[in-house]
C-alpha cells in the first residue's frame, strides 16, 4: 500500500486490512490495535500500569485499556489543546494527565507547533529534508511556552512498578531517557518511536537509542515499521520494543 494512501484511509478500513493480512499469515492480532510486538507481553484481562509520553489524542492508552485493562496510567503531553482533550476523555481516577514535555532537565522551553501537529517536537524540525514529509503541512502554526520536566520528577511519588513506558516524542527520545534515571529501575517494557534518520535538529537515531537503553539494562526485542517518506517511500521511523536484558 502506498504510504500516502495509508494517511487518508479511515481507521476502520486500516484495521480490516491488518486483520485480513494477519489471518492469512497466521500472525498475532487484536482489533484493539495494540501493536503486534506487544501482544507477547500483555495478556487480556490482566491490567497493567502505563506511562504514555507524547500521549497526543490518547489512542495508545485507549487501545491498551481495551485490550488488557489499566491499573494506573499517566499521560504526558505538551500541547495544551491536546491536554484539555485528554482530560475530558480520561476522567476516571486511575488516570492522571500532565501538561508538560518530558525532558532531561526541569525548566521551560518554547515549542513550534506545526500545522500537522503530530510532528510537533521540542526539537526544531529539519527543513533541509522536504522529500521526507511530502504533502504534510509542517509550517509553524504557533510558538508556545512549555514546561519541561524529567520523568523522575513526575514519578517521584510513584512507588509501584511501571509495566509499560511508551515514548512518542518526535526525536527527543534521548532527553526523555536521560531524565528517567530512577524511574527506569521500575520499568519492565519500553515501547518507543525511533528514527532511522535524524528528522529534527539534535535528534538521536536508532543506533544511539539502542546504546543508551543498553547502558540502562534494556535490550532491543522487536522493531515495527512506521513512517515512510511520502515522496519516495523510504522508511524513516519505526517503533522499537525494549525489555530488560
Amino acid at each position: 500500500m502506498k504510504p500516502w494512501l495509508k494517511q487518508w484511509l479511515p481507521r476502520s478500513t486500516k484495521l480490516w486490512i491488518k486483520e485480513q493480512g494477519a489471518r492469512i499469515l497466521e500472525l498475532p492480532w487484536t482489533r484493539f490495535d495494540v501493536p503486534v510486538s506487544l501482544l507477547e507481553y500483555l495478556a487480556p484481562g490482566e491490567p497493567i500500569s502505563l506511562i504514555d509520553i507524547g500521549a497526543s489524542e490518547g489512542n495508545f492508552t485507549s487501545s491498551v485499556e481495551r485490550y488488557c485493562g489499566l491499573k494506573r496510567a499517566m499521560l504526558i503531553e505538551p500541547q495544551p489543546k491536546r491536554v484539555e482533550e485528554l482530560k475530558r476523555k480520561f476522567r476516571a481516577s486511575h488516570f492522571s494527565v500532565h501538561c508538560a514535555a518530558a525532558a532531561a532537565e526541569n525548566g521551560s522551553a518554547t515549542m513550534d507547533v506545526l500545522n500537522w501537529d503530530y510532528s510537533t517536537s521540542l526539537l526544531p524540525i529539519r527543513r533541509d529534508m522536504p522529500d521526507a514529509y511530502g504533502s504534510l503541512d509542517i509550517d509553524v502554526r504557533e510558538v508556545i511556552p512549555v514546561r519541561t520536566v524529567t520523568l523522575d520528577e513526575l514519578c517521584r511519588n510513584l512507588a509501584e512498578p511501571v509495566d509499560l513506558l511508551k515514548i512518542d516524542v518526535q526525536g527527543s527520545e534521548r532527553q526523555v531517557i536521560l531524565g528517567a534515571t530512577e524511574t527506569l529501575h521500575r520499568v519492565k517494557l519500553i515501547w518507543m518511536e525511533v528514527s532511522f534518520k535524524p528528522l529534527y535538529d539534535g535528534s538521536e537515531t536508532l543506533e544511539g537509542m539502542i546504546r543508551l537503553c543498553n547502558e540502562r539494562g534494556f535490550v532491543l526485542r522487536h522493531l515495527q515499521e512506521g513512517f515512510h517518506s511520502l515522496a519516495n517511500g523510504e522508511l524513516l521511523q519505526g517503533d522499537a520494543l525494549f525489555t530488560r536484558g
